[in-house]
C-alpha cells in the first residue's frame, strides 16, 4: 500500500470495495472478534504539555489515585469482562513515587486482565521497570503526522514521540499507538500518520475522532460519516496486521451501526474516556452483538 493507494481510499475508491476489502483482512487476521479496552484517569489535569486538543492542561490537577483504588479498579474491569485495562496519567511524563505506585499497581494485578499504561514520554531503563512490574502494552499516540504536529503543540516534538514509541518496541512490550482525526490536518497528514505507524511496526492502532473540549485551540473539522469510514479503511489497508482500535468520537460511527467493524476495526474503548463522556459497557456489547461479532 503506497501514498497514492492510500490516498485514493480516501477520496475515491468505492465504500462498497473497500468494505469487501478491509472484511477480508479482518476476518483472516481477527475473525469476528471485538477487543474490549477500558482506561482510568489515574492522575488528572494540570499538565505542563500544551496539547491544543486536550483539556488536561487548562483543569486543576487532582492527586494520582491510590495505590489500593488502582488495583481495585483493575479487578473490577477484570469481572466485567473487558479484555485489557490501560493506567493513563497527565503530563509529559511521570516520574519519582508516582512511577513507583504505577509499577506497585502492576505487580498487585498480575492475575487480572492483562494491563496496559500510558504515562508519558519516558525512557528506555522506565520502559523496561513497567514491563518487569507487570505492563504487557504501553499507549503513546504520535497523534499526527510529523509535519502538522508543530500546530498541536509547542512544549515537546513529534520526535519524541515516536522515539517513545520505539523504545517500548526495545523494552519488549507491545506497542499502541495512533492519533486524533478532525482537528485540522488534512488527508496527507493521515496518510503520513499511518505510514509512520507501519514503519514502527505498532501492534496496535488506536484512532480517535475529535469532540469538542471547552477551551481547545484547534480548527476542528467535522468529518462526515463516510469520511470517518474511508480513514478507518485506510489505517486498515496500510496496517493489515495491526489491531485497529476506536477510542473517542464513535457517535457517528454508531449511526452506521455494524459498518465501523466491517470497515477493519477489531476493538473498541468502553467505558469513561479522559475528559469526554465514553459509553457504558452494556451499550457496546448490544452493539457488538447487533453487528454479528462477539468478544
Amino acid at each position: 500500500m503506497n501514498r497514492r493507494e492510500a490516498s485514493d481510499i480516501l477520496t475515491a475508491v468505492p465504500l462498497d470495495e473497500l468494505s469487501d476489502r478491509c472484511s477480508t483482512i479482518r476476518s483472516s487476521g481477527f475473525g469476528d472478534k471485538v477487543d474490549l479496552c477500558a482506561i482510568v484517569n489515574a492522575k488528572k489535569g494540570a499538565c505542563s504539555e500544551d496539547c491544543a486538543f486536550c483539556a488536561q492542561s487548562r483543569t486543576v490537577g487532582e492527586p494520582m489515585l491510590d495505590l489500593g483504588k488502582l488495583v481495585e479498579t483493575h479487578r473490577t474491569i477484570t469481572d466485567a469482562g473487558i479484555h485489557r485495562f490501560s493506567l493513563v496519567t497527565s503530563g509529559k511524563g511521570l516520574a519519582g513515587d508516582e512511577f513507583k505506585r504505577i509499577c506497585e499497581a502492576a505487580s498487585s494485578g498480575v492475575d487480572f486482565c492483562p494491563l496496559c499504561a500510558s504515562l508519558g514520554i519516558l525512557g528506555l531503563d522506565e520502559l523496561k521497570e513497567l514491563k518487569d512490574a507487570g505492563v504487557i502494552r504501553y499507549h503513546h499516540n504520535l497523534e499526527t503526522s510529523e509535519y502538522f504536529f508543530p500546530s498541536i503543540c509547542t512544549t515537546h516534538t513529534w520526535n519524541e514521540r515516536r522515539i517513545t514509541v520505539h523504545r517500548v518496541k526495545l523494552a519488549g512490550m507491545s506497542a499502541c499507538s495512533g492519533g486524533i482525526m478532525g482537528i485540522g490536518e488534512s488527508d496527507s497528514d493521515r496518510i503520513d500518520l499511518a505510514l509512520s505507524l507501519r514503519e514502527l511496526d505498532v501492534e496496535s492502532i488506536a484512532l480517535n475522532f475529535y469532540m469538542p473540549v471547552e477551551g481547545a485551540r484547534v480548527n476542528a473539522e467535522y468529518l462526515s460519516p463516510e469520511k470517518l469510514l474511508r480513514i478507518i479503511a485506510m489505517f486498515r489497508l496500510v496496517n493489515p496486521t495491526a489491531e485497529l482500535r476506536i477510542c473517542a468520537g464513535r457517535t457517528e460511527l454508531e449511526m452506521m451501526g455494524e459498518k465501523m467493524f466491517s470497515f477493519g476495526v477489531t476493538g473498541i474503548m468502553t467505558g469513561t474516556l479522559l475528559t469526554t463522556e465514553g459509553s457504558q459497557l452494556e451499550h457496546d456489547l448490544d452493539l457488538i452483538e447487533r453487528a454479528g461479532f462477539r468478544t
